[in-house]
């Protein structure tokens, strides 16, 4: 019987579901939080786009319901008054007459950020905030669907006592915003004296008539407050000498109207979340009726991750990569109820980029109907004519091709589906997206690893044939019969380096390459139909033809058996060319140049990156014989090209150019993990170049000191990885 270990997680975390508080793992790396302090903390729901995001630098929240970079930076206010003085969590401007609290501390963990302080009356307090997950199945497991989505925050505050006096307190959440009406966008909202509501609406700068809302739904608040720029929940309380005091509060949005425009079929996307919750009411009822469980289920999810066999810095690098991933998701649907799943590409803003999702796709093994969709969804944006696309005087852009070589050797997927807030068939890229080999590989690599994790028969066999058209067209690129493509290549994902980008017969993509072919040969045959064919009698059942003549039999099942094991063994019979290319390279050089290619003039360099191609099948437990052969190839120089390319701000993406991202080179580790036996980590330097940054994830270095500007980035969330080495997928 075929296991999957998620299902398996899903089920234990659906037992014994209690009311709890939720602890963030106090022995996660701490960061204090002063007025030197800017870092910044991404915080988002899946797909919902919802964001409650720390800007320390700012001493405020970037928040609302249209994701980081369209969203609006104000203050959220946890303030405690004891002995009339106010005291504050560095998450707002200071109120009059107010102190932040000593000594406070940023921890988080994947799917929370707890922000501790102390008052000078020995009070401590503790903010969490909570972004519900827990992992689903596919889109039918509708209640784990439901927690992953639904948009909306738990703030959760914890005071204790820890004087040896019993004192009156008060506690103050709530926004920097002017509470509104319900009704009316253009009303604000009164709040009388001694009131015991335990809601309070605001204005979202999302649309006119949004609203965003802040709910008391664990421990019972005084009322509502209205004041000095902000509104919010009061609570007011004795607390004897050692004691503890707990409330939480809901903190939701909803959005309706258009997200994003489908131009390839002028269609407008709504959030997916719109087909469970029709208005803000109900997603606060929602969340209210289910906080312990939630609470309970993020509990668990996160102490899996959490407990792992990783160090301090790995922790804090997954947890990191895991809210900038969330922040870049849209989960969408369209007018025929049909879900759509897009990931950005941070601060660039083009949408499922196929080497984005090359690694934020490891979370797919927390929810395979993510990756499903976004296969599903490239076939739409595939290269197979060359067009000429005119140049555009307003963006600065020259006339560039579409589509470049897709007629003479074969079709391939767009690296892009498209710009924020369209999508369309291409990014407006200068040269147009043009990496036929590399994202023709991603997609098969990317499809067997779907298939392991999910155990979908029925889809991926939808595939097989897509799969074969786009292999045959990088078959087709190699013209001079060492198995590599050699023309009409494009260039590969690594934009910052030169070698890996532009280099002919490249042996990053020859690996790449090797890789796709053996695992689609291992796809075909596994997945073939082997049944007789079964054929109908269609004069016995009406059945005729446009002329009215009909056939006398028809073929119902189709047995292709025959016809897959062709296409298998010529897949493997082109991994056997490369396989032999490289072991010819690896004699006449003692080790793999990036290029074959001896007129390049950076063909010599070489790379810890050679190998990627191996990342997903390691990650989905392929023992592939041939894959096992390369390994043994690129082991046998990995360690002394990984000593050239080791600086001290990272591993360089080649040894004799500058460039490191930090996503890829642990995307190199997690290869030598698996399939050299060689143990190294990335984290370290990740830790060090975003430990302060104000972008939340910083992908990388051009040189030293010259930080990559690929902010707010969702990759480096293949860190996963290395968690799911101890925790692998079971076939």
């Amino acid at each position: 019987m075929k296991l999957l270990w998620p299902v398996v997680f899903i089920l234990a975390l659906s037992l014994s579901i209690q009311a709890q508080s939720f602890k963030v793992d106090q022995k996660l790396i701490a960061t204090p939080l002063t007025d030197n302090t800017n870092f910044s903390l991404l915080n988002s729901r899946l797909g919902s786009r919802f964001t409650s995001s720390l800007l320390n630098e700012k001493q405020s929240l970037q928040t609302g319901s249209l994701g980081f970079d369209m969203d609006e930076q104000t203050g959220l206010l946890i303030g405690i008054t004891v002995n009339n003085k106010l005291y504050c969590v560095r998450t707002t401007k200071l109120p009059r007459n107010a102190n932040y609290l000593s000594n406070q501390q940023l921890r988080f963990g994947p799917a929370s950020m707890e922000i501790s302080g102390e008052t000078a009356e020995g009070i401590k307090l503790k903010f969490t905030l909570i972004s519900a997950f827990t992992p689903s199945k596919d889109l039918e497991d509708i209640d784990a669907i439901k927690t992953q989505i639904f948009p909306g925050f738990y703030f959760q505050v914890t005071i204790t006592n820890q004087s040896q006096k019993d004192l009156s307190c008060k506690l103050k959440v709530g926004l920097a915003k002017t509470p509104v009406k319900g009704f009316n966008f253009m009303s604000l909202e009164p709040m009388k004296p001694g009131n015991t509501e335990q809601q309070v609406l605001f204005r979202d700068n999302a649309d006119v008539d949004d609203k965003l809302a802040l709910a008391a739904v664990k421990g019972q608040a005084n009322g509502t407050f209205d004041n000095e720029g902000f509104g919010g929940l009061n609570y007011e309380f004795e607390l004897n000498k050692q004691a503890t005091k707990e409330f939480s509060q809901v903190y939701a949005s909803y959005h309706k109207k258009k997200v994003i425009t489908d131009k390839r079929v002028n269609e407008t996307l709504r959030f997916y979340y719109t087909k469970y919750w029709k208005n803000i009411a109900e997603v606060v009822a929602y969340a209210r009726s289910h906080v312990d469980q939630h609470i309970n289920l993020t509990q668990k999810f996160e102490d899996s991750l959490m407990s792992a066999n990783l160090t301090a810095e790995e922790k804090w690098v997954l947890a990191l990569s895991f809210h900038t991933d969330l922040a870049n998701t849209f989960f969408l649907i369209d007018k025929n109820q049909l879900p759509r799943f897009y990931v950005s590409e941070g601060r660039f803003k083009h949408l499922s980029t196929v080497d984005v999702a090359h690694e934020t796709e490891v979370t797919s093994v927390f929810c395979p109907w993510r990756l499903k969709l976004q296969l599903s969804q490239w076939t739409h944006y595939i290269a197979r004519a060359e067009v000429t696309v005119p140049a555009n005087a307003v963006q600065n852009k020259p006339a560039y091709q579409q589509g470049m070589t897709a007629a003479e050797y074969g079709p391939y997927l767009y690296h892009d589906v498209g710009d924020l807030p369209f999508v369309s068939e291409t990014a407006n890229y200068n040269y147009g997206p043009h990496m036929a080999v590399e994202e023709n590989t991603s997609f098969v690599l990317l499809l067997y690893y779907y298939w392991k994790i999910s155990h979908d028969d029925a889809f991926v066999k939808s595939m097989l044939g897509t799969v074969d058209e786009l292999l045959q067209s990088i078959i087709n690129r190699d013209t001079n019969g060492n198995g590599i493509a050699d023309k009409a290549y494009g260039w590969t994902t690594y934009d910052t380096n030169e070698a890996l980008k532009l280099s002919p017969d490249n042996t990053f993509l020859g690996a790449k390459q090797l890789s796709a072919y053996v695992v689609a040969a291992e796809m075909y045959r596994a997945l073939s139909n082997k049944e007789q064919i079964k054929t109908l009698d269609v004069t016995q059942h009406g059945v005729v033809d446009g002329e009215g003549a009909g056939y006398k039999n028809l073929g119902v099942t189709i047995n292709n058996e025959r016809l897959r094991n062709k296409q298998a063994l010529r897949l493997e019979q082109e991994a056997d060319l490369i396989l032999r290319t490289f072991k010819k390279v690896q004699k006449k050089y003692g080790f793999i140049p990036v290029s074959l290619d001896e007129s390049f003039p950076k063909w010599k360099q070489r790379s810890v990156m050679i190998g990627e191609g191996l990342f997903l099948p390691g990650l989905a437990g392929c023992k592939a014989n041939r894959l096992q052969l390369l390994a043994e190839i690129l082991k046998k120089d990995y360690a002394a090209t990984y000593a050239q390319s080791t600086t001290d701000y990272g591993i360089k993406l080649t040894s004799e150019e500058g460039p490191t991202w930090f996503s890829k080179t642990i995307v190199a580790d997690v290869v030598a993990t698996q399939w050299y036996n060689i143990k190294h980590s990335s984290a370290p330097y990740i830790y060090e170049w975003n430990k302060n940054s104000p972008y939340a994830y910083n992908d990388g270095l051009l040189k030293k000191d010259d930080v990559w500007i690929g902010y707010w980035y969702p990759r480096g969330i293949s860190m996963l990885a290395a968690w799911l080495l101890h925790n692998p997928v079971k076939n």
